[in-house]
C-alpha cells in the first residue's frame, strides 16, 4: 500500500488530535510507527508486529487514518509531504526506527517453524550460521537470527560474513552479534562489500592491538579510552608495528618503563615531522645525530682556540717578566 502522510493534517497537529480521540490504541501504535517510517506501509506484516495488533486491525487502522485526511493513498489529489517532517521536527532516520523498536521481535515457535518450512533461504542460512558459530541454536537464538534478516533487511550473506566475522574475534553470543548488527546499519553498512571492507580494516586493527598490547605487557588488562584513541591515532597515521616497536625502545630506553602515553608523544612528533616509514625515521635520527655531532665539534674546537688564546697570552706575559 503507497501511502503519504496529508501535509496539513502534520503541519497542523491539532488536525491529528482531534481524530485521536475516536481512534483505539491500535490504531493510534499504527500511525507513530508510521510517522517514523511511512516505508512500513508496505510492509504489513512488519508493521503489525511493531503495533502489536493482528492483520485486520492494521487494515481497520490504516483505513480510520485515510477517512480522517491523515494519510492519503498515493494518487490522490490531497498534497503529499514529501519530506515526511514537520517544521520543527527533523525528519526521523531509520537508527530512530531501530532505537524505538529497542529490539528485534520475539516469534513464536509457531512462526519459526512456519518459517523455515516455507522459505529455503532462511532455513539454509540458519543451518550455515550454526556450522559458522559451531554449535545448534536455540529458539531464542534463531529468533535473532530471523529477526535479522527481516527487521534489518540484511542479507543472508551479510549475516553469514557477519557471524563469520565475529567468530574469529572470539564474539559467538547472539544476542552480542545482534548488537553488533545495530551499530552497522546505523553506519549505513548494510551490504556484503561494504560489510567485507568494514571487517577487513577491523580484523587489521585487532591483530595491530594485540601486537601493541604483546609489546607493552598490557595482555591482562582491557584498553583505557585514551589508550584506544591512541591507538587509533597510531594506525591512522599509517604506522605499523615495526614504527610502533622503534617509538618503544626509544620510550624504555628514556624512561626505563613502556609508557605508552610517552611513545605517543614521539610517534605524534614522527607524523607532524612527516616521517611514514621506519626507514625515513632512521634516517632521520642518522641526520640528527649527525648534525649534533658536528655541534659538539664545532664547540670542542672553539673550546680550544679560546685555551690556546689564552695560553699564548700567558707565554707572552711570561717572556716580558723575564726580560724585565
Amino acid at each position: 500500500m503507497k501511502l503519504n502522510f496529508q501535509q496539513d493534517a502534520l503541519v497542523l497537529p491539532g488536525a491529528v488530535l482531534s481524530h485521536a480521540s475516536e481512534a483505539d490504541a491500535a490504531a493510534m501504535r499504527v500511525l507513530l510507527w508510521l510517522a517514523s517510517d511511512l516505508a512500513l506501509a508496505d510492509k504489513p506484516k512488519q508493521l503489525a508486529k511493531l503495533a502489536d495488533c493482528d492483520q485486520k486491525t492494521l487494515k481497520a487502522s490504516l483505513q480510520y487514518w485515510q477517512d480522517a485526511g491523515v494519510l492519503a493513498a498515493e494518487g490522490e489529489s490531497v498534497p503529499a509531504m514529501a519530506t515526511l517532517e514537520a517544521p520543527a521536527a527533523k525528519k526521523p532516520s531509520k537508527r530512530v526506527l531501530l532505537q524505538r523498536a529497542d529490539e528485534l521481535p520475539n516469534y513464536t515457535s509457531t512462526e519459526l517453524a512456519d518459517l523455515m518450512e516455507s522459505r529455503a533461504s532462511v532455513r539454509a542460512t540458519v543451518d550455515e550460521a550454526q556450522r559458522i558459530i559451531g554449535k545448534m541454536f536455540n529458539p531464542s537464538e534463531v529468533n535473532i537470527l530471523v529477526g535479522m534478516l527481516d527487521y534489518l533487511s540484511l542479507s543472508e550473506e551479510c549475516i553469514l560474513l557477519l557471524l563469520a566475522y565475529c567468530k574469529d574475534i572470539g564474539k559467538t553470543n547472539l544476542r552480542a552479534i545482534e548488537k553488533y548488527a545495530y551499530t552497522l546499519v546505523d553506519k549505513g553498512i548494510t551490504d556484503a562489500e561494504a560489510m567485507e571492507e568494514e571487517f577487513r580494516v577491523a580484523r587489521l586493527m585487532h591483530e595491530f592491538e594485540g601486537q601493541v598490547r604483546a609489546l607493552f605487557g598490557m595482555q591482562k588488562r582491557a584498553l583505557t579510552s585514551r589508550e584506544s584513541k591512541m591507538l587509533s591515532a597510531w594506525a591512522s597515521f599509517g604506522y605499523g608495528i615495526d614504527v610502533v616497536r622503534e617509538a618503544y625502545e626509544l620510550t624504555v630506553t628514556a624512561t626505563n618503563e613502556p609508557s605508552v602515553a610517552y611513545a605517543n608523544a614521539i610517534m605524534e612528533r614522527w607524523n607532524a615531522e612527516g616521517l611514514k616509514t621506519l626507514e625515513q625515521i632512521r634516517a632521520a635520527q642518522e641526520a640528527s645525530k649527525k648534525d649534533a655531532a658536528r655541534a659538539d665539534k664545532t664547540a670542542l674546537g672553539n673550546s680550544f682556540d679560546t685555551d690556546d688564546f689564552f695560553e699564548a697570552a700567558l707565554q707572552r706575559s711570561f717572556s716580558t717578566r723575564r726580560e724585565d
